[in-house]
């Protein structure tokens, strides 16, 4: 259901197209470079599975292992959320390897 109202997204994309089919993109004055990948490629440090239905695995993801204390990652939309009926919501899953790199996530 939530992969095909709009607005919706998952990351089954080649490459860096995410932006594009996501309508989002990196931060320039971010310090982290954020990928896509799966958990097979991940191993260890990433999630079993992603929520994507049927044969979905890819993730958008950030390596925090090489960052400073005060580092930032973001991601901003390109294009506008939907119009609601007097209902806005944002829905997403998220998994943070347990690290002294991992920080606090903001939305």
């Amino acid at each position: 259901y939530y992969t095909s109202i709009p607005g919706s997204c998952n990351f089954e994309t080649q490459d860096q197209e995410w932006t594009t089919a996501c309508g989002l993109t990196q931060d320039p004055t971010d310090d982290f470079d954020w990928n896509i990948s799966n958990s097979a490629v991940m191993g260890q440090t990433g999630p079993d599975i992603d929520h994507t239905p049927g044969r979905g695995q890819h993730f958008l993801y950030i390596n925090s292992s090489a960052q400073k204390e005060g580092n930032i990652a973001r991601i901003i939309t390109t294009k506008p959320f939907p119009a609601s009926l007097g209902v806005c919501r944002i829905r997403f899953w998220f998994w943070m390897f347990p690290s002294r790199q991992t920080g606090v996530l903001k939305v």
